[in-house]
């Protein structure tokens, strides 16, 4: 796929005419652009013209269906000439990139140093770089992938003219034939393509100056190994099957998000029992496909958002959450590459399966090297980089008092008013004693200069400044200046001492109580309370000695716990008993948040650590102390994307009620939160199940579907034996029609799933996989797992496993995980259960269940 190149020259002026004037640098196509076409395509051989055309389907054989041809017939004659004149055009001379900024520097230099007479070439000169600059931003001239040059083609007619611009991944301009491709990322026209349909009047503001026609034709491609395989027109979507055939999908809304997006949607009704659409794309990458191509326009409007400031969508399964949120990466970075380099953004997703397919989805947008990771991953590595003498593991077993209480909002509040305490005890002692030592003036000004910083940062500022040969501090008398060096570094150590301020914080059970009662939202028992709080104790009191062995040590790493079969460990640890030593995993965001307020900004090897724009995937499963610490190291733009869906909540203990509210406690009660209706992903059967299963947990405005599918069913089996049977038998009928269709057979529980797995190679289903540790292969297949693994993924086909009332009871996590599992399905969703189904599924499907 072809990616922007910065370093390709500029388009020659004669390439790049205007429309009406306004838009130089991306024109519409030079007059006589459509004639071009037929001309170029009458000079082909006949027998070439018929061997590149692909058959259109006959069936049923009596119908006709003259939109399907004449647009497939149209649509792969456009694509011939497009490939045919990229791959005449030579490619072009690398040249070196220019830094204009440098350059402009250097001048302004010269000029403030330069005889007067030398001066007006100079400016002159810095005039012309001007220029060249602002040529060179304008027009992007790129590498074009001629396997898959375009996603999408619109024709438009003003007064003057008709003009044809294709839109793709980078600029193409050829004059000769008219061709013109567009960066979806840069070009003003692009914004008709994204928030116009074809049929619309359309006015815009291109250069300063209003344009206005209509949109004559609008259509969008698949396009893979130089091979149109799907057109999607209001006139109907039409697919090229693995034989070569195109067909017209049962429906015109084939706006799909990630995953494999192509299956043929059921055109009759469909038949109980029976698995599949009968319908296989024949494509084994099960990855994000080209979905520029299917932005809708308020879609387009979040990804082009301005660059500062927090964007929150809320929206359902399948609303292009993710979408939106890495296209709107790869808009920045296209924007503003020294701002928006990939060393200076961070996505972060809730699971490792959707960080490792994103990492490979990021490099097909433009924006490689961007770090795609967990929080639990990020927070861990910054934990033990900042605080390297505590313990790397963590414990499994924490209490869920302990839980509520780390991801509690009031933590926030907690430790912010705990640091305002010490930091105006440190400030009130510094004060007294200036003003009470000899000529100290000095000392308590440049003090008072730091206000505002955080208190050690202030310390080691001023004891810098009275050891400082070369500064004013000279001046203080020398038993004053010696004084205030020794309090200086007192406070200093017990300042930075995070460990200690972590350990005082969660075992002051009077201080906790206090702050849950004045900020916090959900009641604490007295016994929950004492029992986080002994937890705590325990915890902290072993870590502070860990730690102390540690330095005592030279920070040498040991090991969380003492093998017992390891007779030299008890001499190396100094432990008398096998203790495992290891942390709670919420206690990395409260230390981390303690070294931002008591150490400044976190760190990294060359400075300190600021993101320019941050995307926050699933954001309602982080707490609001986690995201604290991740909105501290954006910088003062404070670029951020967030997104996630109520409805799709794992951790109900994380502190996250509603957007509103998580604002508040983040001091961004301004920030308004943008929804998404449109659900691409599910058909209306889907959607309307996994909506019903929320009960009175759905959303406000849940998803609306755009297309209809089979229905959703549901088969009770006396045992599980039974269902293995079955369920063989319907995926081997299915896997041998759609050898590329991805099926995910999801239980709630890992035991449940061993099973079924087990019974599913015994009945040789083929390509089966037992997934675990969120190893998904993103390959067609069958893969096997449980429901807390799947968050975030699509696939084809999904066979929800003994959802019964036992595994799925009337409680809120049960509603919110059926929902999750539910709402992977592209196209057809089962149900089954060897028990009494659960109450959670809708009492229609259960009467008329199998």
């Amino acid at each position: 796929m072809g990616t922007p190149n910065e370093t390709t020259p500029a388009a020659p002026a004669g390439e790049a005419a205007a429309r009406g004037g306004a838009q130089t640098e991306l024109p519409f196509g030079a007059p006589g652009a459509q004639e071009a076409p037929e001309a170029q395509e009458a000079q082909e051989a006949p027998e070439a013209q018929e061997a590149q055309r692909a058959p259109v389907a006959s069936e049923p054989e009596p119908e006709s269906d003259p939109d399907l041809e004449r647009i497939t017939a149209e649509e792969e004659k456009v694509l011939r000439r497009v490939r045919r004149t990229v791959a005449e055009r030579p490619p072009r001379r690398r040249v070196p990139i220019i830094d204009y900024d440098a350059e402009l520097i250097a001048l302004r230099d010269q000029v403030n140093e330069a005889r007067l007479e030398d001066v007006p070439p100079l400016i002159e000169e810095m005039e012309r770089l001007q220029q060249v600059a602002a040529r060179r931003a304008k027009v992007r001239v790129g590498a074009v992938d001629r396997e898959s040059p375009y996603f999408g083609r619109i024709v438009i007619e003003d007064s003057e003219r008709r003009r044809e611009v294709l839109i793709g991944k980078s600029t193409f301009l050829d004059g000769k034939t008219g061709i013109s491709i567009v960066d979806w990322r840069d070009a003003p026209v692009s914004r008709i393509y994204y928030r116009y349909e074809e049929g619309d009047d359309y006015e815009e503001v291109f250069g300063g100056q209003e344009v206005e026609g209509e949109v004559i034709t609008r259509r969008s491609f698949a396009i893979a190994g130089g091979e149109m395989r799907r057109i999607a027109t209001p006139q109907g979507t039409f697919i090229r099957a693995s034989d070569g055939v195109w067909r017209r999908a049962a429906t015109s809304a084939a706006r799909l998000e990630g995953g494999q997006g192509a299956a043929m949607r059921p055109e009759k009704h469909h038949r109980p029992g029976k698995l599949g659409t009968g319908y296989d794309d024949g494509r084994d990458d099960k990855h994000l496909s080209e979905i520029a191509a299917l932005i809708d326009p308020r879609q387009f409007e979040l990804i082009t958002a301005r660059d500062s400031g927090l964007v929150v969508i809320q929206g359902g399964a399948g609303s292009g959450k993710t979408t939106i949120g890495l296209h709107r990466l790869a808009y920045l970075a296209f924007q503003d590459r020294k701002r928006f380099r990939a060393d200076r953004m961070l996505v972060i997703v809730f699971n490792d399966a959707l960080a490792r397919y994103i990492s490979r989805v990021l490099p097909a947008l433009g924006v490689p090297g961007v770090l795609v990771t967990t929080y639990e991953r990020w927070a861990h590595r910054l934990r033990t980089q900042h605080l390297p003498n505590l313990p790397g593991p963590y414990d499994e077993d924490t209490p869920s008092a302990v839980v509520r209480l780390k991801k509690s909002p009031a933590i926030l509040r907690i430790v912010d008013e705990w640091i305002a305490a010490r930091a105006a005890e440190v400030d009130q002692k510094i004060t007294d004693q200036a003003n009470s030592l000899e000529g100290a003036g000095l000392a308590l000004d440049r003090w008072r200069r730091t206000r505002g910083e955080p208190a050690g940062h202030r310390l080691d500022l001023l004891g810098r400044f009275l050891k400082d040969p070369k500064s004013e501090a000279h001046k203080i008398p020398l038993g004053s200046r010696h004084a205030l060096e020794r309090l200086a570094g007192e406070l200093r150590r017990t300042s930075l001492d995070v460990v200690g301020a972590w350990a005082d914080i969660l075992t002051d059970e009077g201080l906790l109580r206090d702050g849950l009662a004045r900020h916090g939202r959900e009641e604490f028992s007295d016994a929950e309370l004492r029992t986080a709080s002994e937890w705590c104790a325990r915890k902290c009191s072993r870590a502070i000695v860990y730690q102390e062995e540690m330095v005592a040590r030279g920070g040498r790493q040991r090991r969380g716990r003492r093998d017992d079969d390891d007779e030299s460990q008890e001499a190396d640890d100094g432990y008398e008993s096998d203790e495992f030593i290891a942390l709670d995993r919420e206690d990395d965001a409260i230390l981390l948040r303690l070294v931002q307020k008591m150490r400044g900004a976190l760190g990294r090897k060359r400075g300190a650590l600021r993101y320019e724009h941050v995307f926050l995937d699933e954001a309602q499963d982080l707490s609001p102390v986690e995201m604290g610490v991740i909105l501290d190291t954006v910088s003062a733009q404070k670029s951020v994307t967030m997104a996630g869906d109520l409805a799709q909540r794992l951790h109900l203990t994380n502190g996250f009620s509603d957007w509103k509210t998580l604002l508040g406690d983040l001091d961004l009660g301004h920030v308004a939160v943008e929804p998404l209706k449109l659900s691409y992903r599910s058909t209306h059967e889907i959607i309307d199940f996994a909506n019903d299963v929320l009960g009175p947990l759905r959303n406000e405005e849940p998803g609306q579907a755009q297309r209809s599918g089979a229905p959703v069913e549901l088969f009770r089996f006396a045992h599980a034996g039974d269902a293995v049977a079955f369920l063989g038998e319907a995926i081997r009928d299915l896997m041998a029609t759609e050898p590329q269709t991805s099926v995910a057979v999801i239980a709630r529980y890992p035991e449940q799933a061993d099973v079924y797995f087990q019974g599913l190679q015994n009945a040789e289903v083929p390509n089966v996989r037992r997934i675990a540790e969120q190893d998904f292969p993103f390959e067609p297949g069958v893969d096997v797992t449980d429901a807390r693994q799947v968050k975030g993924l699509e696939f084809d086909y999904v066979i929800l496993l003994e959802v019964s009332a036992a595994a799925y009871p009337e409680e809120a996590a049960a509603r919110h995980l059926l929902h999750i599992a539910a709402t992977r399905a592209a196209h057809q969703l089962w149900v089954t259960t060897t028990g009494e189904p659960s109450l959670l599924i809708p009492e229609a499907l259960r009467d008329r269940s199998y």
